[in-house]
This record gives C-alpha cells, structure tokens and sequence, in this order.
C-alpha cells in the first residue's frame, strides 16, 4: 500500500483519437518508471474545443496529482493558444503557467508518431499533406486518421527502438513558436527519471498555492 501512495498519480487529457492510442502505448514501455508513476489510461477530448472542460471537470474531482494535456499546437494557432491560456487563467497564478501542464506537437502529433520511423520535418496541418510522408515511413498509404490507419500505425511502434525514437526528437526544437517543435522527450525524459520534483513545480503554480 505504501509503494502505491507515494506514487504520483498523472492524468493526460488526449485531443483525440489519434494522440490516446499513441500516449497509452508510450506509457506501457519499461522504460516508463512504473515504481514512481501511475498513469490511467489517457482521456480522450474528442476534439480541442473540449479539452478545457475536461480539463475542469477532472481536476475539480480531485482524484490525480497532476492532470497533462497532449494536443497538436496547430502552428501556434489563436485556438491553441486560447486554451493553453483558458486553463492558466482559471487554475495557474497566470495565463502563460498554463503551458506547464501542455505536451504539444506543431504543428501536429504525426510530428512525433512519425519519428519512430525516421527522420522527418512536418510543416502542415491537414492530413492529406501529410499523406505522403506518412507512406513514405510507414507504408499507410492514404492517410487520414481512421480507427484502421491508427491502430495500424500504433502496432508498428516497439520499444527495441526507442532510444532511436529519442535522438531524432533530441533535434526538434522545443519552442512551440518554431515549426516543427515539441516538448515531448522533456516529458518523457521526467517519466523515466525517480525525481518528481518538477510534479511539484508545476502545482506550486496553480491558484490555490499563490
């Protein structure tokens, strides 16, 4: 009981349907410090426009520790900045402490599922532009984001490659201002680490602790 209570429980709130199967699968890997951690399975928003009210609802039940949001930062959109800071202003001391709970892809997540696969430098939104290089990796031809391409693109990615997976993100910007940018290996670099430290950073931003 007592390896269970010090654990921190993390919620990721997902965008859709494409980021829930690809963060569960991430989290499922060893190299997840499963002692330190205990991640749910990923709620799916089912579209941007309902992140923040998930977001409200799951952290006025009180049930985690800290609550992510995975979402495509569509090239710094007005949309995705206005709920980065929707979520600052009603929860954090600020608008922009809202980006601390934000794992983002720019300008979308294929951005990072691709990079299992190789080497690759996404600069559009729609998935039809994308399309060929999803072919190009992956050999899906005619991407669009079915439940059948998904589940497809999901299984092909393995552990055994991970550290590749890592170098290529090493060499993507983090800056959500630059195209392509994630943050994602900061993330999942903290969830393979024993310190918690930056659990506690985030929620001493939050209203309540100012």
């Amino acid at each position: 009981m007592s390896d269970f209570i010090r654990k921190k429980n993390i919620l990721i709130i997902s965008e859709g349907f494409e980021e829930k199967p690809y963060i569960d699968k991430i989290l499922s890997f060893p190299n997840i410090n499963k002692d330190i951690y205990n991640f749910p399975p990923s709620v799916n928003a089912k579209g941007n426009g309902r992140i923040f009210a998930r977001y409200q609802y799951e952290i006025q039940r009180g049930f985690y520790d800290l609550i992510l949001v995975f979402c495509d930062a569509d090239k710094g959109s007005e949309e995705f900045l206005s709920i980065v800071h929707k979520i600052g202003e009603n929860f954090f001391i600020s608008k922009e402490a809202g980006f601390s709970v934000f794992i983002f892809a720019n300008p979308v997540t294929l951005q990072i599922v691709l990079s299992h696969f190789g080497d690759v430098s996404l600069t559009k939104v729609s998935k039809k532009a994308n399309a060929d290089t999803v072919e190009q990796l992956t050999g899906i031809r005619n991407y669009d984001a079915t439940q059948e391409q998904i589940d497809e693109m999901i299984g092909m990615i393995h552990f055994a490659s991970i550290e590749d997976f890592k170098k290529r993100l090493s060499s993507t910007s983090d800056n959500f201002h630059d195209l392509p940018s994630t943050n994602f290996l900061t993330f999942l670099n903290r969830f393979e680490n024993d310190d918690t430290s930056w659990v506690d950073d985030i929620n001493r931003l939050k209203k309540q602790n100012k």
